[in-house]
């Protein structure tokens, strides 16, 4: 999230057999920008699915149903529970509020128990949140973040952010968030995030701008753990940077940081821009990009991809739709197309790389792919709140299963799923993450720009 996070913000988008949500597994630096998507509901279903929330919901906060028959099982339970709370417990009032934040946790509770990652509730304020992200702006100290077994870790820290400015770094585990006073700027409470969610971490790091937050990480090969007083500002992370890269060749380059609702408008503009250059070949720069909407990586795959599948999306039932390139939309052409990813591209970013990939339309260049090939649905509930699940998997169109392997601790196993570059390249230690003017340590861009060349050669003499 964004303050973004990564994997999960939905959005109705187009239809096929079924619409499907799009949910940004941003970071909530964007922190939770995760790339989630996953089908939504016609609007028969989504009434009904309203109407069963609202029951629920009736039914914790101990209102009576319509029918009391029709309540049973866990759910009276959960009502009986609630109904004694508020006429024996004698240390707190349990008032309409108290209720409410009882019945979320108890919902959260329930859904800890799947050991899913990236399934979780959102209450009205995440749920905000969320869309707040797929929008692209927020207020925060603009870092991407994800979730990492029981730890939320840095992706990227946003260019030219607070964040990026103090020094936080991509891979940096947060261990803790310091509140401040709005007013006085003091510290006044430090909260540990060991086991926290996503969206529990980027409430505590969001915030008004001009405010202080401290956040504590842990830094690979560090001796002990560093901590930032970070001041929030408002955030519009840029969805696209682009610019020619090999002036003389006309070797053109677009970094693609996430996936959100503007991603496809920017990227053609920039390329169209591109084009009035001259530009011949492209770099596709995908690296630190954690994902966002399924929708888009449609999109932007189908500006690389004439026809064919983009993603292939299987249900819980087994069944199978096939999310076709847009032959409306207009493409990119025949031209070389190298594709830079590394662990830290992942959901959104690897639907599009796996698609250029397996329809033989460019090389991708650098380290494997981070491994996310799941699908989050997001159902809007009756009070404001929404709860996302995970409701199917994702294969690239060759029907490669690209999901990681976790540990006893649900943590990712990196090189146990993911994409694998046709050229591998391992980073030059001595490049900055993220620095992507610094060329002169970015081995990755000089394989990308050498094989780019190569090909214009190839093609000139043809």
């Amino acid at each position: 999230m964004s303050d973004w996070h990564t994997a999960t913000d939905p959005v109705p988008t187009h239809t096929t057999n079924r619409s499907f949500v799009r949910v940004a597994a941003f970071v909530a630096l964007i922190g939770l920008v995760f790339g989630f998507a996953g089908p939504t509901l016609d609007q028969a279903a989504a009434r009904r699915f309203k109407r069963q929330g609202t029951d629920l919901l009736r039914s914790s906060l101990g209102v009576p149903a319509a029918d009391a028959q029709a309540t049973a099982g866990p759910v009276a339970l959960t009502s009986e529970i609630l109904t004694v709370l508020k006429r024996d417990y004698s240390r707190a009032t349990i008032d309409d509020k108290k209720t409410r934040e009882l019945t979320y946790a108890a919902i959260q509770g329930m859904l800890a128990t799947l050991n899913d990652p990236f399934t979780g509730f959102l209450d009205p304020d995440d749920w905000l949140q969320m869309q707040q992200t797929t929008q692209g702006s927020f207020e925060g100290i603009g870092a991407v973040l994800e979730p990492y077994g029981r730890d939320v870790r840095v992706v990227r820290p946003i260019p030219g952010s607070p964040a990026f400015l103090v020094g936080l770094k991509a891979g940096d585990i947060i261990l803790s968030v310091g509140t401040h006073d709005h007013d006085t700027g003091k510290l006044i409470k430090t909260t540990p995030t060991l086991g926290k969610g996503i969206n529990d971490v980027v409430k505590l790091i969001k915030g008004p701008r001009g405010t202080k937050v401290t956040v504590t990480v842990l830094r690979q090969n560090a001796s002990k753990p560093l901590s930032f007083v970070i001041v929030r500002k408002h955030i519009e992370p840029p969805v696209i940077n682009a610019w020619m890269e090999d002036t003389d060749r006309k070797i053109a380059r677009i970094v693609l940081n996430e996936f959100n609702e503007r991603a496809d408008d920017q990227l053609w503009r920039a390329w169209t821009d591109l084009k009035k250059q001259g530009a011949r070949a492209l770099v596709l720069d995908l690296r630190y990009n954690p994902g966002g909407l399924l929708e888009m990586a449609v999109r932007i795959g189908s500006r690389f991809v004439d026809r064919g599948a983009i993603v292939i999306v299987q249900e819980k039932n087994g069944v199978r739709h096939t999310l076709e390139a847009n032959p409306r939309l207009p493409k990119v052409g025949d031209i070389p197309v190298a594709v830079l990813i590394n662990e830290s591209s992942a959901s959104a970013s690897e639907i599009v790389a796996g698609a250029i990939k397996d329809h033989h339309r460019g090389k991708l260049i650098g380290q494997h792919t981070f491994g996310k090939g799941l699908v989050q649905t997001l159902f809007p509930l009756g009070d404001g709140s929404a709860l996302r699940l995970t409701t199917a998997k994702y294969f690239t169109p060759s029907g490669r299963d690209i999901n990681n392997k976790y540990d006893e601790e649900k943590r990712p196993i990196f090189g146990s799923g993911g994409i694998m570059p046709d050229i591998a390249v391992e980073q030059s230690p001595d490049w900055v993450d993220q620095q992507f003017e610094d060329k002169e340590h970015d081995t990755q861009l000089k394989k990308a720009l050498e094989v780019l060349r190569t090909d214009l050669q190839v093609a000139a003499r043809r």
